[in-house]
């Protein structure tokens, strides 16, 4: 049975992953900062490149993905954003959710950076340390066999106190990684990354 289905219109509709709690499948109440894990303590991966600038698509969450990028995930009503607890979001809904790809984007500013995830490790069903783009990345949610039925969600440390969360839902169960979902998410993450490289 799929756990990870669209929130409330009063959550923006988006993913389940961001939902009105303000955490993210998994995601982020806000908890532990980043800066305050001493060395010795420290779980997540350094940067190993210069931070991102997050600010533009913080005003704009919408603009994180340009449409012909959004076309390689089906066909998606008009966005909708938000600014939960965890930081400004939007979410593409599948026009057709039994053959489009819900995406979800969120510019995750209150959770402690990616080491904040770390520490919550534990509360994930499914948590795999991965790297998009050369910015080190978990793919994180909290049903354990979500990624084998369409869901996944895909955390990118950009800065100390920043994340891009990419979220899906594949519709379409023939999907060629449907069973795969985080290849997907990964995808939908490596897009606004690109973006943000590109946004001066």
């Amino acid at each position: 049975m799929r756990r990870f289905i669209l929130v409330p219109v009063a959550c923006t509709m988006l993913l389940a992953a961001v939902s009105c709690s303000g955490s993210t499948a998994g995601t982020p109440h806000p908890t532990v900062s980043s800066s305050a894990a001493t060395a010795s303590s420290r779980l997540a991966p350094p940067l190993g490149q210069p931070p991102l600038d997050t600010s533009r698509f913080e005003a704009d969450p919408c603009q994180a993905l340009r449409p012909e990028q959004l076309a390689q995930f089906g066909n998606h009503r008009q966005p909708k954003k938000q600014d939960p607890i965890a930081g400004p979001n939007c979410a593409w809904v599948a026009a057709n959710p039994m053959v489009d790809t819900t995406v979800g984007i969120d510019i995750n500013t209150k959770s402690g950076g990616l080491e904040g995830i770390y520490q919550r490790r534990d509360k994930f069903g499914h948590f795999q340390p991965t790297t998009i783009a050369g910015y080190p990345a978990v793919q994180a949610i909290d049903y354990r066999d979500a990624p084998k039925q369409g869901d996944c969600v895909t955390l990118v440390g950009v800065a100390e106190e920043r994340l891009i969360t990419a979220s899906i839902a594949i519709g379409d169960r023939k999907h060629p990684d449907y069973s795969s979902a985080c290849k997907i998410s990964d995808q939908a993450a490596a897009l606004v990354i690109e973006n943000l490289k590109g946004a001066k």
